[in-house]
């Protein structure tokens, strides 16, 4: 969901994550509005994050979203800066170890990413879907 929403508010399209079923039966600002501060939430650094009183200003209105302050997620950032590393000499053996990610959306948009890192005498795994 991280990708599809970066994506959207890069086009400024937020409002095509509000759920069909309401039949655009909400305000359309106001949704965009609470989907940008979720994204304020999401930052990479946590300096960068709003404090929940903050938060709490914004959704009341008591307090204006700076859209200034919304930088990319660091996972989306994460996963797609992961390389296959260089081989690295332990003692005398010598053993490769390779990241690799991928992402992938369903027909109903959730997103699923993976992680897989292994070298010869281990492999290990991370996969998150995101809904």
């Amino acid at each position: 969901m991280f990708l599809q929403t970066w994506d959207l508010y890069e086009r400024k399209e937020l409002v095509q994550l509000v759920d069909i079923s309401l039949n655009g039966g909400f305000d359309a600002e106001e949704a965009c509005k609470i989907l940008k501060i979720a994204l304020l939430c999401t930052q990479d650094t946590p300096k960068l994050r709003p404090t929940m009183s903050s938060v709490v200003k914004m959704l009341t209105g008591e307090m204006s979203v700076d859209e200034s302050k919304i930088t990319k997620p660091g996972l989306i950032s994460d996963v797609m800066d992961l390389k296959i590393r260089q081989p690295k000499k332990l003692k005398d053996t010598e053993t490769t170890y390779s990241y690799n990610a991928s992402s992938s959306s369903d027909s109903q948009g959730n997103t699923t990413i993976s992680l897989a890192a292994s070298s010869a005498a281990t492999t290990s795994s991370f996969t998150v879907k995101y809904d």
